[in-house]
C-alpha cells in the first residue's frame, strides 16, 4: 500500500465550495411533500397578534424560512445556536429553507429563531402537527382505520424537588435580593436584613451529610430548624419589599425583578406548606414543586430506578404508518380513563367522523362507559385490556382478537421510546407555555422522520 503526504506541512486557505444538492435528497423530498400555505395560514394567526395590533410593521420576517427553520429543529432536535450553525454552513438545510426560491433570503441568526418560535402559542404548534399528520395520510403513508392509545410522561426542567433543596435555593435567591437593597436603596425600611446565607447553608449541609442510620428523630429536627432559618429570613425580606415605594423597584434589574416576583407569590405559600409536612408527616396536595415552572405535577408511574417523575402527562395516539397524534393537554395530569373518549372525538376532527374501526390500550384506560361510548362513536373493534380477565375467558373469536390488539398496542411503547429522543423525555424549556409548545414540536419531529422514511421506502406497513 503506497502512502501520500501531500499536505501535510500546509496551511489551509479559505475558499469557495460549490455544492450539488439532488432532488432525491431526504430533505428535499420532504420539502417539496409538505403544505407550505397550510402552514403558513397556521402560523399567521399567531404572527398578526401583536401588542398594538400592526403586525406589518417593522424589520420583514419571511415566513417561508422561519417556518422551515422551525420545522427543521423539530425535526434534528437541536437548539437555536446549533440551527443557525446548520443554516449557514449545510447546503441542504439552506435548500430545505428556500434559499434557491426566495429572493434575498439569508442565514437567520438563534436570536430570531428565539423570537419566532416563542411568537407561536402552544395551539399553534399543535395545529401544524396536526397538518403534517393529515398530510401523512394525503400522500398514502398514514391510515386513521385504527388508533392505539397510551400516555407519557415529558418532564419539566427542574432538578429534583427535595424540599431542603428548594429552601436552599429560596435562600440563595433571597440573598441576591438582600445585596442588591444594600447596594441600591439608601434608606432601607426600619427593619434590615440580616446575613442569614451562611448559617442557612450550614444548616442544609448538616442536613444533606447526615448518615444513612441517623434516627428519623434527629433528621426531622434537623430539617425542622432549616425551615425555621429560611422562614425567617423569607418573611423578613417579603417584608420589606412590601415596604419599598414604585420608584425604589423601578431600579431593580429585570431579572431580580423575576425572583422577587417568585419570592412574593410563592415564597410565603411554600413555606407554609413545608410547615404542614413537618406537622403532619404528609404533603399538602398542590404543593409547589419548582418556583419558576407551575405546570408541574409528580407523576408516579412506578418505573424501575424512576418510581416518579415530574412534569406533564401527554396522552398519544398511534395511527396506521406509525404516526402519533397528541390529545390536547387541557391539565397537567390527564387520566387515562378520562382520555380514551376524548382521544376518540380528536381523530374524528382530525381525519373526520366514521374513520376509525378500531382501537386498542391497556389495563388503564378500561372502563364500561368507555367500552360503551367507543361502540357509540363507530368503533366497531375494541382492545381495552380489562384488568383481572384473563384470554381462556373469551371464546376463541375473542380471544384471537384480543391476543391481535394487544400485541399491536404494544408497538406504542417503542414510537414513544424514539419520541422522547426528539426531545419528548425532558424540556430544555424554562417556562411552562414554552414547555408544552416543546413537546408538540417534539411529536412534530417524530413524524416528520416518519415521513422521511415513507419516502425513502424504509417503513413496512403495520395492521
Amino acid at each position: 500500500m503506497s502512502i501520500c503526504l501531500l499536505g501535510m506541512d500546509s496551511k489551509v486557505k479559505s475558499a469557495s465550495i460549490r455544492i450539488h444538492v439532488s432532488d432525491d435528497h431526504s430533505l428535499i423530498r420532504l420539502a417539496n411533500g409538505l403544505p407550505w400555505t397550510a402552514l403558513e395560514e397556521i402560523a399567521l394567526r399567531d404572527l398578526k397578534r401583536t401588542p398594538k395590533g400592526f403586525w406589518w410593521r417593522g424589520p420583514r420576517l419571511i415566513l417561508r424560512l422561519h417556518l422551515a427553520a422551525y420545522i427543521l429543529q423539530a425535526r434534528f432536535d437541536m437548539t437555536d445556536r446549533q440551527m443557525e450553525e446548520e443554516l449557514r454552513f449545510n447546503a441542504a438545510f439552506q435548500v430545505f429553507c428556500g434559499c434557491t426560491i426566495i429572493r434575498g433570503w439569508h442565514a437567520i441568526d438563534h436570536t430570531s429563531i428565539c423570537k419566532f418560535r416563542l411568537r407561536l402559542k402552544p395551539e399553534t404548534a399543535r395545529a401544524i402537527l396536526i397538518e403534517v399528520v393529515k398530510t401523512a395520510e394525503a400522500l398514502g403513508f398514514a391510515d386513521p382505520s385504527w388508533m392505539d392509545v397510551d400516555s407519557t410522561v415529558q418532564e419539566a426542567n427542574i432538578s429534583y424537588p427535595s424540599d431542603a433543596n428548594l429552601m436552599l435555593k429560596l435562600a440563595k435567591d433571597g440573598e441576591k435580593l438582600r445585596q442588591w437593597l444594600k447596594d441600591h436603596i439608601k434608606f432601607l425600611p426600619d427593619r434590615i436584613l440580616p446575613h442569614a446565607l451562611g448559617e442557612i447553608s450550614a444548616k442544609a449541609k448538616e442536613y444533606f451529610f447526615l448518615s444513612k442510620k441517623t434516627a428519623i428523630e434527629k433528621k426531622r429536627e434537623v430539617f425542622a430548624g432549616l425551615h425555621r432559618l429560611v422562614k425567617k429570613n423569607t418573611y423578613e425580606l417579603i417584608d420589606v419589599f412590601n415596604q419599598l415605594n414604585h420608584q425604589e423597584l423601578k431600579q431593580m434589574p429585570s431579572r431580580l425583578h423575576r425572583l422577587k416576583d417568585r419570592i412574593l407569590e410563592n415564597g410565603r405559600r411554600y413555606l407554609l406548606d413545608v410547615a404542614h409536612f413537618i406537622r403532619t408527616g404528609n404533603i399538602k396536595e398542590g404543593k409547589i414543586l419548582s418556583f419558576h415552572a407551575a405546570a408541574v405535577a409528580c407523576i408516579p408511574k412506578g418505573k424501575s430506578g424512576k418510581p416518579f417523575e415530574f412534569g406533564r402527562v401527554f396522552q398519544l395516539g398511534r395511527i396506521g404508518g406509525n404516526f402519533l397524534i397528541p390529545l390536547a393537554c387541557s391539565a397537567v395530569r390527564l387520566e387515562d380513563k378520562h382520555s380514551l373518549l376524548p382521544m376518540i372525538e380528536e381523530h374524528a376532527f382530525i381525519f373526520g367522523a366514521g374513520r376509525l374501526d378500531s382501537i386498542g390500550a391497556d389495563k388503564g384506560y378500561y372502563s364500561h362507559k368507555n367500552v360503551l361510548g367507543a361502540f357509540e362513536r363507530g368503533v366497531t373493534e375494541i382492545g381495552l385490556q380489562k384488568p383481572g380477565v384473563t384470554d381462556s375467558a373469551l371464546s376463541l373469536e375473542h380471544e384471537m382478537m384480543a391476543k391481535r390488539l394487544r400485541d399491536r398496542r404494544a408497538g406504542i411503547e417503542p414510537l414513544i421510546g424514539h419520541a422522547k429522543r426528539f426531545g419528548l423525555a425532558k424540556s430544555r424549556m424554562k417556562s411552562d407555555m414554552a414547555t408544552l409548545a416543546s413537546g408538540y414540536r417534539s411529536i412534530l419531529g417524530f413524524n416528520l422522520r416518519q415521513i422521511e422514511r415513507h419516502q425513502e421506502g424504509l417503513m413496512k406497513k403495520t395492521a
